[in-house]
């Protein structure tokens, strides 16, 4: 690959910024992405880059293993005592980076700081009451109603020190999304592989490995340095990893896969991600508050959304933009997922005809513009998607205003509901179809629908929400899921386009494999034999 002049002068100032500073062993370990890390803070944003990075730091009660089955982490042993009560048995002998001991206050702490107004988690422990301390080493969580996916809610929850958090005036989360600071937003200490030594934002986050870490047996951590290299442009990175100065890049172009592989040094790993992409919609302001062209808002009515929906050709874009990394669907979520029904995973077929003639039909038969919240460095291609669409939508009269930008800008607005018109991608790390569901379908509450930008509000589909997160019947639960798919699907709240696909591009010194969360746990990666 012949590197442009643009290309070499944008890879030499990003990595010399970027790795100015003490001089990296040969066994350090340099991954890039097109976003970084926006907080440390391990309640305060729910973000799949940000959890990559925590992920390598702090620790949950209970995690996936790479087949994404769970397996314990800080507690030992789980189980249900009744209805509404779990206990857990936490793990001894597991110590904080700065030397604290880990106990049961650390992990009841953290489940209520995760349930504070400023955290991004509440939705995951809506259902605690509270948590019991019965010793150093035994807690019990105590739910209002019965939950049993508790445990898979308790994996995106990471266990801070309660002891540090006080020290330091962090014992509620940094508020993410009204532009605070606090001292966790730089600055960490949990229990994991690995522990921050320096984090520069938007340059590079440092880490070495932890001398003391529990799981030191099965996790040798042979990398005793992980640095983190956020580059915006595409290009550079994957000039980055081609040099040699990056060993893995995990959002790497799809057009540039076929080169990546030719290089004898380099390759790449693919599979199917468990996140899928989609349009949502403004569906609850009287008017159009990012477009013109129209005294009302447009995407109040069913049929605009409708006519969406079918003027987007997501087979083009699984061959245009997508390189074939990717699966058009009709649903929010992976069949992998619980609660997953054949029965709606057809994606409507394209029809440019029939979405006019809905858009005459609502009386929009003139169009109207629109904005286009999108993210350019979040999910793979996402800005290319963006531009895609603009072109299709115009067929049926909707004039698009691209508003591109880095996810640290764009998530702090559309979590504000500065948003008419977007594109969101979400996985489920629960492996539940109800983690999306209250994210994005519940009546934003200050707890639940938390990401649902449009403000969606349906009272039947909250009355079947809170049945899925109490039923214990899994049929039954099966049931009113297949209910709130139908629902939604028919309003077109959202608009479904595909599963991603995911590429890591990475040294053949290298051994790591993806995992479908796209989420890289560091610890199982080791110089290749």
């Amino acid at each position: 690959m012949r590197l442009s002049g643009k290309t070499r002068l944008a890879l030499s100032a990003a990595l010399a910024l970027a790795l100015t500073g003490p001089a990296y062993a040969q066994t350090s370990l340099t991954w890039s992405t097109g976003a970084d890390l926006i907080t440390l803070d391990p309640h305060a944003a729910s973000v799949g880059i940000n959890n990559t990075g925590l992920g390598q730091i702090y620790e949950p009660l209970i995690t996936r293993d790479q087949d994404l089955k769970l397996t314990p982490a800080l507690a030992t042993e789980w189980k249900s005592l009744d209805d509404t009560t779990w206990e857990f048995k936490l793990r001894e002998g597991v110590s904080f980076h700065d030397g604290s001991p880990f106990t049961a206050e650390d992990a009841a702490f953290s489940i209520n700081r995760a349930k504070a107004p400023t955290s991004d988690y509440k939705v995951a422990v809506a259902a605690v009451s509270e948590v019991e301390i019965l010793d150093d080493y035994t807690i019990h969580i105590k739910t209002a109603e019965p939950a049993p996916t508790l445990p898979d809610w308790l994996t995106t929850i990471f266990v801070m020190d309660s002891g540090w958090a006080e020290t330091n005036d962090v014992l509620q989360p940094q508020d993410f999304k009204g532009g605070d600071e606090n001292y966790a937003a730089r600055h960490a200490n949990g229990t994991g592989p690995f522990l921050v030594t320096e984090r520069i934002p938007g340059v590079r986050t440092a880490m070495d490995a932890f001398e003391g870490y529990w799981d030191r047996e099965h996790f040798p951590l042979t990398y005793t340095q992980l640095i983190h290299i956020p580059i915006a442009s595409a290009p550079t990175r994957v000039a980055g990893l081609i040099s040699g100065e990056l060993d893995i890049v995990l959002d790497p172009p799809l057009q540039d896969l076929a080169r990546i592989e030719a290089d004898p040094a380099l390759k790449v790993e693919t599979g199917n991600e468990i996140r899928s992409i989609f349009f949502g919609f403004d569906v609850e302001s009287p008017t159009l508050r990012f477009g013109s062209g129209t005294e009302t808002n447009p995407f109040l009515d069913p049929r605009v959304r409708r006519a969406v929906y079918l003027a987007i050709n997501s087979d083009g874009i699984q061959r245009q933009i997508m390189r074939g990394l990717s699966t058009p669907v009709g649903t929010l979520f992976s069949p992998r997922l619980n609660g997953h029904n054949p029965a709606f995973v057809e994606r409507l077929a394209t029809d440019p005809e029939a979405a006019k003639a809905l858009m005459a039909e609502a009386g929009y038969a003139d169009g109207f513009k629109v904005r286009l919240d999108c993210t350019n460095n979040r999910y793979v291609n996402d800005e290319a998607i963006c531009q895609a669409v603009v072109p299709m939508l115009a067929r049926i009269g909707i004039e698009v205003e691209l508003n591109s930008r880095p996810a640290t800008q764009a998530f702090p607005d559309m979590l504000n509901r500065n948003t008419s018109f977007f594109m969101l991608g979400f996985d489920a790390p629960t492996m539940d179809a109800e983690y999306i569901f209250r994210y994005i379908l519940h009546t934003p509450d200050g707890t639940l629908g938390t990401w649902n930008f449009g403000n969606y509000s349906n009272p039947e589909v909250d009355t079947l929400l809170g049945g899925i997160a109490t039923e214990l019947d899994l049929d039954k639960r099966r049931e009113m899921m297949a209910r709130v798919i139908e629902i939604t699907r028919d309003e077109t709240v959202y608009v479904p386009l595909h599963l991603q696909g995911l590429a890591w591009a990475m040294k053949k010194s290298v051994a790591l494999s993806v995992r479908s969360d796209n989420k890289p746990q560091f610890k199982y990666a080791h110089p290749a034999e």
